[in-house]
């Protein structure tokens, strides 16, 4: 397989001046952030200028930013195992019944504790604010956030706060970012480090200026775009099996956060729903 071209530009004999090194690195520790900015977004977190980034790109051996991301989406990936998981799980509170069911049980009560704090709850808050002046909210999740992303949408439709899920990969994901409307808000779901789909997601959503707000478990505001509203959610205990009341106790808070800013709007959309169930049960 050929080298990385940006692994290749870190060796010392690659010629890259100081400057152009000190780029390389950056880009190569921080690819999917790299991947879902601009040059002037680089230049600013680099204290250079665009033009040094441009330079800089093109002696690491890329004839432009757009080449280069090519190979940064190439080398962005989904990293899952959850066989490995179980199996660690299994090993670590034994395979008795009632212990098991009993330790997953504790894991959910630490996670929603976690949530108690006055700090975690700031930050839904500031999740809502974030939200609340977006005519539609777009949720992405991949795998099991996918069925949390839909009942989110549900939720959010029910209450009359226009909704889409999105969360196909790939290619098949273009269709879902040219969905993507200038005043929409987005919630992204994603664990453990980003990957190509979000950094592309967050590149777009920047372009727009979409109030975007990320629940995640371990990843960093330096690695998402200026202004993100970050909400931690924890998934269990490490290397483990992935847990989820956490992030539907988010979701939900978020939810019911913006009826609460926007109690009319809710009202109005349950008075209509229940008048079509009414007509239903009548048909």
């Amino acid at each position: 397989m050929e080298r990385d071209p940006i692994v290749k530009s870190l060796h010392p004999d690659s010629g890259l001046s100081a400057t152009a090194r000190r780029i390389a690195q950056f880009i190569h520790a921080n690819r999917a952030l790299t991947l879902a900015s601009s040059a002037a977004d680089l230049a600013q977190r680099l204290n250079t200028s665009d033009a040094t980034i441009i330079r800089s790109i093109q002696a690491m051996g890329f004839e432009s930013l757009a080449e280069m991301r090519q190979t940064l989406v190439a080398s962005l990936s989904p990293a899952s195992n959850p066989a490995t998981a179980l199996t660690r799980t299994i090993r670590d509170i034994g395979s008795d019944l009632p212990d098991a069911i009993g330790a997953v049980l504790g894991t959910h009560a630490e996670m929603i504790a976690a949530l108690q704090n006055p700090a975690a709850q700031e930050r839904i808050v500031n999740a809502v604010r974030c939200l609340y002046p977006a005519r539609r909210v777009a949720i992405f999740g991949i795998g099991p956030s996918t069925g949390l992303a839909d009942y989110l949408c549900r939720v959010l439709n029910r209450n009359g706060r226009s909704s889409f899920v999105i969360g196909t990969t790939g290619r098949a994901f273009a269709d879902d970012l040219v969905s993507l409307r200038d005043g929409d808000g987005l919630v992204v779901m994603a664990y453990g480090t980003l990957y190509r789909e979000i950094a592309v997601l967050f590149q777009e959503a920047s372009r727009l200026g979409l109030p975007t707000v990320l629940v995640t478990d371990r990843i960093q505001a330096e690695n998402v775009p200026p202004g993100t509203a970050i909400v931690s959610a924890m998934r269990g205990r490490e290397e483990h099996i992935a847990l989820h009341s956490a992030t539907v106790a988010i979701l939900e808070s978020i939810a019911f956060g913006l009826s609460v800013v926007d109690r009319e709007q809710t009202i109005d959309a349950l008075d209509r729903l229940n008048q079509f169930r009414s007509r239903i049960e009548h048909f």
